[in-house]
């Protein structure tokens, strides 16, 4: 009993400790008088810039849920949750995807039989995860299949629709009318997302919002599954300048080179119609008026 009330003062230190050497310190120290404190370990991993040394902590925490006293019973659920999350992450950015994929199923599986805050506020991003890692495995159908299902209309969602529909067409240009439906569902819920994607506007800073910020995250970890065939980047980058050059995100010099990409990739006269019909509006209204009059769906 002395050692758990030592090990949870410890613990306490740990968590509210700014120094990272401090941190590790006070770390090791709870893992010399218990080696296998799975909540230790989650603090040194989340503390080591080594993305291979941290891999080797965190599974040295999955191991250590069979040992006894590694965690609190009353934490060994959300705890589980923690370190498949973390380990979904690290195999990711280690470009071991069906090892991410295996965790961060093991973490949704973990999340949906309980109801914990943390959990719930974490649920978002591993879900975005989850999606980007079968686009990276090239799993259309079975993304095609869990987007029906998906109650949840985030970013991820429609990304991913959009990808695993496009895919997964036999003829593209007799589901274009579709697809484009899917990117324009895509596009507003997030205008700024594909302009991040495609280098057209700079990384956000501090002044911009934390909104900003999570859509710029949101379009690095994904910016690379638009480049998943010559075709459909073509294709998503003319819906992009259309957009782009309509709701006037683009200074006068931009505009004369886009125009012209415009014309490359086949979307010159569908601006010159666009531009007769759309003065001056918001960007929700802009995208509307564009799926309406069916832009990019030939």
């Amino acid at each position: 009993m002395a050692d758990r009330t030592r090990i949870d003062q410890l613990l306490n230190m740990a968590w509210n400790t700014r120094s990272t050497a401090r941190t590790l310190g006070i770390v090791n120290q709870i893992l010399e008088i218990a080696p296998n404190t799975i909540e230790a370990l989650i603090i040194k991993a989340d503390n080591t810039e080594d993305p291979s040394a941290r891999e080797r902590i965190l599974l040295r925490a999955l191991y250590a849920f069979e040992k006894p006293d590694s965690c609190s019973p009353d934490d060994k659920d959300l705890l589980f949750y923690v370190v498949n999350q973390r380990l979904a992450f690290t195999m990711f950015y280690a470009n071991k995807f069906p090892e991410a994929l295996t965790f961060c199923e093991a973490a949704l599986t973990s999340r949906a039989a309980q109801e914990n805050e943390e959990a719930q506020d974490n649920n978002g991003e591993l879900k975005s995860l989850w999606y980007r890692i079968m686009l990276e495995l090239e799993e259309w159908q079975k993304v095609l299949a869990e987007t029906m299902r998906d109650e949840e209309r985030n970013l991820a969602w429609a990304y991913s629709r959009l990808l695993a529909a496009y895919m997964l067409a036999p003829d593209k240009e007799r589901v274009k009318g579709v697809c484009a439906n899917m990117f324009w569902d895509a596009l507003i819920l997030a205008p700024d997302v594909p302009f991040y994607m495609l280098g057209y506007l700079p990384e956000p800073d501090e002044t911009d919002g934390e909104e900003a910020q999570e859509n710029f995250d949101f379009a690095v970890m994904y910016y690379d599954t638009i480049s998943v065939s010559e075709e459909f980047l073509r294709w998503f980058t003319r819906g992009v300048i259309l957009f782009g050059l309509l709701s006037q995100r683009f200074d006068e010099k931009e505009r004369e080179y886009l125009l012209d990409v415009l014309d490359t990739l086949g979307g010159y006269e569908e601006y010159e119609r666009m531009s007769s019909i759309i003065l001056e509006s918001d960007d929700a209204a802009i995208i509307e008026m564009l799926a309406a009059n069916k832009c990019l769906g030939d």
